[in-house]
């Protein structure tokens, strides 16, 4: 089959959306991710056997921030997918999140195919909206929910909230897991920060942002010793960050360092000792998410201290691979990273249930068949 799958920004990586098309090329079809040009991309480019083509939205460098002109710019990100697209034959049209489902709804009507939306996050509870776009974004979803032909969400608990929201069925459950790498352990990090060999390492790496806890994990290092703390990643909040871990009572053993390639970051989370991730309850789709940085340090081996969120506990304390506590306690939160390290039965059972459970039920290989399986049923 002949697959065109969209996205609202220029797929310079996005792990999960190169995972399904990866799946989806490798089991025979023709796959084409259409995405967003800037001026460090390049119009057509070939990735892992799939195609990128990216269209020139020419309004959002001409016209200034704001909902109105937001829509504006969106109107012409829409007629451009569109135009470049009503007259190249494909089989099925598979949105990537709210932005870009109503082009693909126009265009599988257009040409009676089938339509795949398949949603990262409950949309209108993830992005700070002003509440008249919030509702326009409500208005849109609900809408074309009943009109897919299928729809996927990253985790069962965002699914039922979907399908109560807009009286639809049951979402299918595709988690955004890694490929299977359980590779050795290493020393990269001690190597480049020069980390004492009787210091444990807990590392947070992703986006720096208030949301996402890291207030929290530099409160937590006032009631810990022989611990240094990582945090890798990018955001806005990166200078703020910097201010606060310099005004530190314990900043020599605070690091925050830039983000590395994905293909090299295996090495770098496989030199830590605990994997630490306090997501703040700002939103439903927080509560409900399931992160891929669970997988990610749970592929390394690390045992994980994460947010009390259901999806979270569901992982971590059904498998008894780390805790999880009140993401807005620091105390509560050095509690269970001293735990963990201060008993070595503890630490290496979760250890080693952290590559098993990786190794049998929390991988991509098992979670891209079912997107397979999804595509199997258009064949009939």
């Amino acid at each position: 089959m002949k697959i065109c799958m969209f996205l609202m920004n220029e797929f310079t990586h996005d792990a999960r959306v190169t995972k399904e098309a990866r799946t989806l090329v490798d089991a025979g079809h023709e796959v084409t991710v259409m995405a967003l040009i800037n001026k460090k991309t390049q119009k057509r480019e070939k990735r892992d056997n799939f195609l990128i083509y990216r269209v020139n939205v020419h309004l959002r460098y001409l016209l200034p921030k704001g909902p109105v002109f937001f829509f504006i710019k969106y109107l012409e990100f829409v007629l451009q997918m569109v135009r470049s697209l009503i007259h190249v034959p494909f089989d099925v049209y598979h949105a990537h999140d709210l932005e870009t489902l109503p082009i693909g709804f126009i265009l599988a009507n257009l040409k009676h195919k089938p339509l795949v939306y398949d949603s990262h996050e409950l949309y209108i509870d993830s992005v700070q909206h002003h509440p008249a776009t919030r509702w326009v974004w409500f208005k849109i979803e609900k809408f074309l929910a009943p009109r897919t032909s299928v729809t996927i969400m990253e985790t069962e608990s965002r699914g039922k909230v979907y399908a109560q929201r807009y009286h639809v069925a049951q979402p299918l459950t595709i988690m955004n897991c890694q490929y299977t790498n359980l590779n050795p352990r290493t020393n990269m990090f001690r190597d480049i920060l020069h980390i004492p060999l009787n210091n444990k390492i807990v590392l947070y790496q992703g986006l720096i942002a208030k949301s996402r806890g890291v207030d929290i994990l530099l409160d937590m290092m006032n009631y810990l010793e022989r611990i240094s703390l990582i945090i890798m990643g990018f955001g806005v909040y990166k200078d703020e960050l910097y201010r606060r871990v310099k005004h530190s009572k314990n900043n020599e053993n605070i690091f925050v360092l830039d983000p590395v390639p994905w293909n090299e970051l295996v090495t770098y989370t496989n030199s830590a000792d605990i994997g630490i991730f306090t997501l703040q309850n700002d939103s439903l789709h927080y509560f409900y998410a399931l992160s891929n940085k669970i997988f990610e340090y749970l592929s390394a081996g690390l045992p994980v201290v994460f947010s009390d969120f259901p999806e979270m506990r569901k992982v971590i304390v059904e498998n008894n691979v780390g805790l999880v506590v009140d993401e807005t306690d620091p105390k509560a939160v050095a509690g269970a990273v001293d735990y963990i390290l201060s008993n070595p039965g503890v630490y290496d059972e979760m250890s080693k249930n952290a590559k098993r459970i990786i190794k049998e039920k929390y991988n991509w290989e098992r979670e891209g068949e079912k997107l397979l399986k999804i595509y199997s049923g258009f064949d009939s």
